[in-house]
């Protein structure tokens, strides 16, 4: 197939994607990497006059070209989680140095792995993604069985850069003596949704990110089904503000796992055809803008219980396919 088709074939795909993954609430990155592999490079790329792409080398080609997407939907994501005030630039800051150290390591741990176990390790990733949706949509379920139905918090509209943020630091107590307290970010704040927040950021588990840059780089995702986790539970983050600073950290997880590609002869980033990523990345952040309109109208929770049983069995037919076929 010529490659100039592949592109504008890429980005109704991507369009899809972005739709899917705002209304579930996902990365980009779990349903870019199994398309490019198992459908872009293995039956329109491999074999055609343009271009010669190694089979052994699929999923390394696969997880740059989605690391290379998904710098552009942090950017995207930044830029509208900030008109909420829902990033936390000095959380998210400092995570992000470790996170870089984690993508290098996980994109350059690509070059000790053949296709088969890079393969095993995303189907795993996309297991535990499917996992962690159902427990999600388990507990929604579980909390609002009885509660009467809340407006969503993507029904409000954000307003302009240039409102003051109603932010504030918390007064310092007597108790806060010890360092862990001092490193410790306090915050009480409103945001564009009008709705106050108070949390306490333990900053010195920031260092804790190095396993979702260690994913993202590995995995070529955004590094959210680890970091996001990080942000909420160990450090402290509202869920909401943990999401919104997951997308800022992900600009530079993606950025560093792609520049130590380019930087790794092993991993033959000469073969990746560019307009891939811009066909994709089209398609994506506009798809997003898409599916964050459509989320406003729909329930997500069935979408998300018939999204996480095609993962798990992608998950299962990608070990499958790696070990037997």
């Amino acid at each position: 197939m010529e490659l100039i088709a592949i592109f504008f074939i890429l980005i109704p795909i991507a369009l899809a994607v972005g739709i899917l993954a705002a209304l579930i609430g996902i990365g980009g990155g779990v349903l870019m990497v199994p398309i490019l592999a198992y459908v872009v490079f293995e039956f329109m790329v491999i074999g055609t006059s343009e271009i010669v792409a190694e089979p052994e080398l699929i999923m390394k080609y696969a997880t740059t070209i989605s690391s290379s997407v998904i710098i552009f939907t942090g950017l995207s994501g930044t830029a509208a989680f900030s008109i909420q005030k829902r990033v936390d630039f000095v959380v998210g800051s400092l995570s992000a140095v470790f996170a870089v150290g984690g993508a290098i390591l996980g994109k350059w741990m690509q070059t000790l792995f053949d296709n088969t176990i890079l393969s095993i390790i995303f189907a795993g990733l996309l297991i535990i993604t499917s996992i962690r949706m159902f427990y999600k949509v388990g507990t929604h379920y579980m909390q609002n069985r009885n509660q009467p139905a809340k407006v969503s918090e993507e029904e409000c509209e954000p307003t302009s850069f240039n409102e003051n943020e109603k932010v504030k630091t918390l007064p310092e107590t007597p108790m806060q003596t010890t360092i862990w307290a001092r490193l410790t970010r306090n915050r009480t704040l409103e945001d564009n949704c009008n709705e106050t927040w108070n949390y306490n950021a333990k900053l010195y588990l920031t260092p804790l990110a190095f396993a979702g840059g260690f994913v993202a780089g590995i995995g070529g995702l955004g590094g959210g089904i680890v970091m996001v986790p990080i942000l909420h539970i160990a450090i402290g983050l509202p869920m909401h503000f943990a999401t919104a600073t997951s997308a800022f950290i992900m600009i530079f997880s993606s950025i560093s796992a792609v520049g130590t590609a380019a930087l790794t002869p092993a991993l033959n980033l000469n073969i990746i055809w560019w307009p891939y990523v811009a066909g994709l990345a089209i398609g994506i952040i506009i798809g997003a803008q898409i599916g964050a309109q459509v989320a406003k109208r729909m329930k997500s929770q069935p979408l998300k219980i018939i999204f996480a049983t095609a993962l798990l069995a992608v998950g299962i037919w990608s070990i499958i396919k790696a070990l037997v076929l």
